[in-house]
Order: C-alpha cells, then sequence, then structure tokens
C-alpha cells in the first residue's frame, strides 16, 4: 500500500513539474512576443511619422511650384512657363492641357517648325524641285532677302540660301550660311532653339568639304549645349538627327569619347518618351473634372517609360481650368525627400514588394514603401535569437530544477524506504540478540530453581554464564540507550583527566578472554609516552569495546587481533588491526551509517545491531577526533582513531 502511495506521489510531482514547467516557458514566449510586437510597432511609428512629414513638406513644395508655374504662364503665356521649366530643372518637363490639347515643356528645337516669315515675293523656301538654272535664280533671291531688317526674315533667307548652295555643291558655302543662320536664331528672343537644326546641317556641310577639325570643335560645341541644358530640352529625335549628320566623323576613333557622349544624351532623351501617355492621361484627368477646381487638391499621375525608371506627375487644374502636369523622375523625387539616413530604421524600396512592410507612400512618391533598414533587422533579429535562447534556457533550467527535486525527491523517498528497511531489521536483530541471552538465562535459571543440578561446579558455571548473558543484555540495552541519547540530542559526556593506556587495559581486559578462546593471535601496543587527555573516559572505553568487538565478530578465519595505542605529535592514535573478512569499497562508503549492517552472508550470520560504529563515529567526533578505516575483502581491516591532546575550546558535559 505504501509502495502505491510513493508511485501516486511520483507520478503527481512530475505532472506538476511537467505543467509549471510549461507554464513558465508559455509566460516567458509570451513576454518575447510581447516585446517583439512592441519593438515593431515602435519602428512602424517612426516611419508612419517620416512618411506623414514628407508627405507634407512635399505637397506644400508642389502647390508653391504650380502656383509658380501658373503665374509664368499667366504673365508670359507659354514662353515664359518654358522658361520657368527651364530654370527649374527639378521638373523634367511640363504639359499644359488647354480645350484637350497638350502642351509638352520645355519645347524641344524639333518639337515646333519654324515660324513662316512674312516678305514680298516667292517665299523663302528651296524646293528640291527646282532645276540648276532656278536654284541659282532662288538663291540670288535669297541673298537679297538676307539684308532684310526683320531677323526672322534673315534667318529663313540664310537657310533656304544654304540649301541652294548644297543643291551647286559648295558645301564651304552652305556650311557658312548655316552659321550665319543659327547665329542670327541664337540673337532673336524666342527662336534660339531653332539653331540646333542650322548647326547640325552644318557639321554634315563641313564634313562632306573635308574639314574635320571644325566639325569635331562644332559637335564638341553642341554637345557641351546640349549637356547643360534641361534634362528633358531634346528629344531623342535631336539626338538621332546629330548622330546622323556626325555619322562620319564618329567611325574616327579619335572621336570615339564623341560617340560616347551621344549615347549619354541618348539615354538622358528617354524621358520625353513618357510625353504621349502623360498628355492623354493629362487631358483625361482634366475632362474630367479632377482634380478640384480650387486646386486644393493634387492628384498623381504614374508613367514607366523605357529608361526612366518610372515617372510622377503631380496634376492641378488652374482657375481657368486649364490643367498643367509637372513630371519628376521618382528616383529623383525619393533621393530628395527621402534621403539616406545612418540612423534611421526604414530605408526606401520600389519595385517588388519585400516581406515585412511598415509604411506605404502612396501615390506622391510612386507607391514606394518603407521596410525596416540593415541595421534594424540585423538588431531585432538578434533580440529575437536572444529570446528564443532565453525561452531554450528557460525551458532546459525549469526542465532541469525540477528534475533535480524529482531526483532528491526519489533520493528521499528510497532512503526513507532503507531506513524502514533496517529499522525492521535493526528490530529482527536487537529481538533476536535479546531472546538467544533471555532464553539462556531462563532455562539455566529455571534449572538452579528446580535443583536438578546438584555438582557444585555445574552449579558455578550455570551462575557465570547468566551473569555473562546478564552483562552482555545491558551492553546491548546501553547502545540502544546511547543511541537513543544521540539521535534525540540528549547525550551527555564527563570531560575529565583520561589515562588512555589505564582505558585501553581494562577493554582489552574485558575482551582477551574471548579472543584466547576463539584461538585468536593477540597483540597488545601500548606507548610508553601517553599523555592525559580531556576526554570522557567511560566513552573512550566503549569506542575500543566496539572496535575490538567488530575485530571478534568479523575476524573470520585470520583469527588475529591488534590493538595499539601511540603518540603522533599532538594526537593520540588509537589503532585495531584484524585479518577477518574485510569490507568492499560500497561497504566502507556507507559504513557508520545507523542500522547499517553489510549484505554478507558471514556478517549476518554474527550478532550485531548495526549501531556499533554509528556510536563510535559520534563518540569520536564529539571528543574533536576522526575515525579512518582501512579494508580489503579478505585481508582485514583496521579502524584508526585520533583524539587530540587538548581539544579546541575543551567541551563541557553537555556535549
Amino acid at each position: 500500500m505504501r509502495h502505491r502511495t510513493d508511485r501516486h506521489l511520483v507520478v503527481l510531482v512530475v505532472a506538476l513539474s511537467l505543467g509549471l514547467t510549461a507554464l513558465t516557458v508559455w509566460a516567458v514566449a509570451q513576454q518575447g512576443r510581447a516585446l517583439s510586437a512592441r519593438e515593431w510597432a515602435e519602428v512602424r511609428n517612426a516611419a508612419h511619422n517620416a512618411a506623414a512629414e514628407r508627405s507634407t513638406r512635399l505637397l506644400a513644395d508642389l502647390e508653391r511650384a504650380f502656383t509658380a508655374a501658373t503665374e509664368a504662364r499667366r504673365l508670359g503665356g507659354t514662353a515664359e512657363l518654358d522658361r520657368w521649366i527651364d530654370e527649374n530643372r527639378r521638373w523634367c518637363f511640363a504639359a499644359v492641357v488647354t480645350a484637350g490639347t497638350a502642351t509638352v515643356l520645355p519645347i524641344t528645337p524639333m518639337q515646333m517648325p519654324l515660324p513662316p516669315a512674312d516678305v514680298d515675293g516667292p517665299p523663302l523656301r528651296y524646293d528640291p524641285e527646282f532645276t540648276e538654272t532656278e536654284t541659282r535664280e532662288a538663291l540670288a533671291h535669297f541673298e537679297r532677302a538676307a539684308d532684310n531688317p526683320d531677323q526672322l526674315v534673315r534667318a529663313r533667307a540664310a537657310l533656304a540660301a544654304a540649301d541652294c548652295q548644297r543643291r551647286l555643291g559648295d558645301e564651304r558655302a552652305a556650311a557658312r550660311l548655316y552659321a550665319q543662320a543659327a547665329q542670327t536664331l541664337r540673337a532673336t528672343p524666342g527662336l534660339a532653339r531653332y539653331a540646333f537644326e542650322p548647326e547640325a546641317e552644318r557639321i554634315a556641310c563641313l564634313l562632306a568639304a573635308g574639314e574635320f577639325q571644325p566639325a569635331t570643335d562644332l559637335l564638341a560645341s553642341m554637345l557641351d549645349e546640349m549637356a547643360a541644358g534641361h534634362p528633358a530640352r531634346y528629344s531623342p529625335a535631336e539626338v538621332r538627327l546629330l548622330r546622323r549628320r556626325a555619322a562620319p566623323l564618329l567611325t574616327d576613333d579619335a572621336a570615339a569619347h564623341l560617340d560616347t557622349r551621344l549615347h549619354e544624351l541618348e539615354q538622358r532623351a528617354l524621358v520625353r518618351s513618357a510625353v504621349p501617355d502623360l498628355a492623354t492621361a493629362s487631358a483625361a484627368r482634366c475632362a474630367a473634372g479632377t482634380p478640384t477646381d480650387t486646386g486644393s487638391e493634387l492628384s498623381f499621375l504614374r508613367t514607366r517609360p523605357d529608361g526612366t525608371g518610372g515617372l510622377i506627375a503631380p496634376l492641378w487644374q488652374d482657375p481657368a481650368g486649364d490643367c498643367l502636369a509637372l513630371a519628376v523622375r521618382a528616383g529623383d523625387l525619393l533621393a530628395e525627400y527621402w534621403a539616406a539616413e545612418p540612423d534611421a530604421v526604414w530605408q526606401v524600396a520600389g519595385g517588388p514588394r519585400p516581406g515585412r512592410i511598415l509604411c506605404e507612400l502612396g501615390e506622391p512618391f510612386g507607391g514606394a514603401v518603407l521596410v525596416p533598414s540593415a541595421q534594424v533587422q540585423a538588431q531585432l533579429a538578434s533580440r529575437a535569437a536572444r529570446r528564443t535562447t532565453l525561452v531554450i534556457v528557460t525551458a532546459a533550467g525549469t526542465a532541469g530544477a525540477w528534475a533535480v527535486a524529482l531526483w532528491m525527491m526519489l533520493r528521499a523517498v528510497a532512503r526513507q524506504r532503507e531506513l524502514v528497511r533496517l529499522q525492521r531489521r535493526f528490530v529482527a536483530d536487537v529481538s533476536h540478540e535479546l531472546k538467544t541471552p533471555l532464553a539462556m538465562i531462563r532455562l539455566l535459571a529455571e534449572t538452579l530453581q528446580d535443583g536438578r543440578v546438584r555438582d557444585p561446579e555445574r552449579v558455578s558455571s550455570y551462575h557465570a554464564t547468566i551473569t555473562r548473558e546478564a552483562e552482555r543484555l545491558s551492553l546491548l540495552l546501553d547502545s540502544i540507550l546511547d543511541f537513543s541519547r544521540i539521535e534525540s540530542g540528549r547525550k551527555h559526556y564527563e570531560f575529565g583527566h583520561c589515562r588512555l593506556a589505564d582505558v585501553v587495559r581494562q577493554a582489552w581486559t574485558l575482551f582477551e578472554p574471548q579472543f584466547a578462546a576463539a584461538g585468536f593471535e593477540r597483540v597488545l601496543e601500548i606507548a610508553p609516552d601517553l599523555p592525559v587527555i580531556q576526554a570522557d573516559a567511560a566513552a573512550v572505553q566503549q569506542v575500543v569495546v566496539n572496535l575490538l568487538q567488530n575485530a571478534f565478530r568479523y575476524g573470520g578465519d585470520g583469527r588475529y587481533v591488534r590493538l595499539s595505542v601511540t603518540r603522533d605529535g599532538g594526537l593520540v592514535v588509537i589503532a585495531v588491526e584484524d585479518h577477518g573478512i574485510g569490507m568492499t569499497r560500497a561497504q566502507l562508503q556507507r559504513l557508520g551509517d545507523t542500522f547499517f549492517r553489510a549484505e554478507d552472508t558471514r556478517v549476518r550470520q554474527t550478532r550485531g545491531s548495526g549501531l556499533g560504529l554509528a556510536i563510535v563515529n559520534h563518540i569520536v567526533h564529539a571528543h574533536g577526533g576522526k575515525v579512518e578505516v582501512h579494508s580489503r575483502p579478505n585481508k582485514g581491516s583496521t579502524f584508526t582513531v585520533w583524539f587530540p591532546f587538548d581539544p579546541p575550546d575543551a567541551p563541557g558535559p553537555t556535549r
């Protein structure tokens, strides 16, 4: 019944430990998840705050830009708006929608034809169908018109005359006329952009005339001017025209750098490829009435032309009802408003959406998103790993602690069971120890009482046996009482001057007859210079008696006992040696335990209670000494006891 209760207790403790371990791990994991959620919330809040602040700043900048552009158009029309867009180069281009028709700025050199010139006589235009005679007559007419004070007429006349000279095969004269036309156009307000085509044709004429160096210088000058101008001032059509006219020059290895610069301009001009889509979308939005008529709201168009990386075009409707769109590269817009910050917890990401998004920037920034920066991701990942480690360590530590507690409980239960078993055996052994002498005493007493023995010697022998058995019973009962007092802490020792030589001889005298009767070889060695020590003489004698009793009981076939008392510095050493059955290492480890007797048949066949060595240990330690045992199976044992001369702080009678 008791074993079943113990098993139930163990099962209950195991279940409780597992439940508490799981609860602890769950609580730690929940706390870790809460901390992670709070950290992510802080990062997201920072990202949302940054997005709100930059969006507000962008909208304010856009309102100022649209106000300035609308005012420029109101004051000077398309030309003034073209000048404004040229000065504000952050904008790739602008689209103005009026009555469903879109005009894109800045105006490219080939976007609109050169205005016609108002002159008397034939128009200032060369016709490729002219014969050579007609060409010469037209050339004379064009040369006379070149003296006209109207700059547009002079430019038109120079261009037509240059075409005639090329028809007549005089490329150098044509080059001079193209240069004259370009110079006149540059000097005329509103016509400077039309100088591009005459300059391109001039390059072709110079190359045809074999003047490569002037052509090279002119091409380099034009490339410098194009690179310094507005990024969208030239469309791919202008760059292609310039490449065709300079083609003979670009085949030379010395002009490879010019070809590279032309290629760079071609890539930059690709931004104009978004013009049709932007103009169409702007016209549709304007026709639909968005944004609002007051211009207090903005809408955004997004385009993805090849080579531009995407354009963002805020759309504005002015009080006159016209729509104005300003286009800017999405990358440039993000770089301006979302410049990388070393200590920022976020970074801007475009294109395919990454895994964790902190905030969407919306249409103003081309649909880009904010994601955690690499540093923050590393920090959060490191913290998450530490929390995971904490959960694992907590689980392992809690489980380990409960395992230790369970092991200690099982050990205590096992120890309790062993103690109960030893107590039961002790009761059985003591009962046997008491029963045998009592039966002997009773038998001999009844025999004497009935008068069945008349021989005086036998009567004397019976009396001696009764006395000896009574003394053995007294010793056994004294041991039990001593152990009881020791266990309860009520054992008292009477310390005084103790002559160890006398105490040892008295104990030897008590046991020598038994050793002699059993055939033991007996050796008693007492040093002559033994000091007087402070000790309880009766207790010391009990130590020697118990040791001699063990030597007698477990002497085995060796039949040898030696008792020696010597002096070693400040110690008195008592040694009892026998050649008996000895002890194993496991038995030595438990030697002195209460009620312990070895599970050896030779031990079980001898009388004993398992209290002798426990009492010896207590007495010796109470006197400040030490007990040491050396033993080997079947080789005998040596018990050595050390007593100090003067125990520190000599104990009183209550020790």
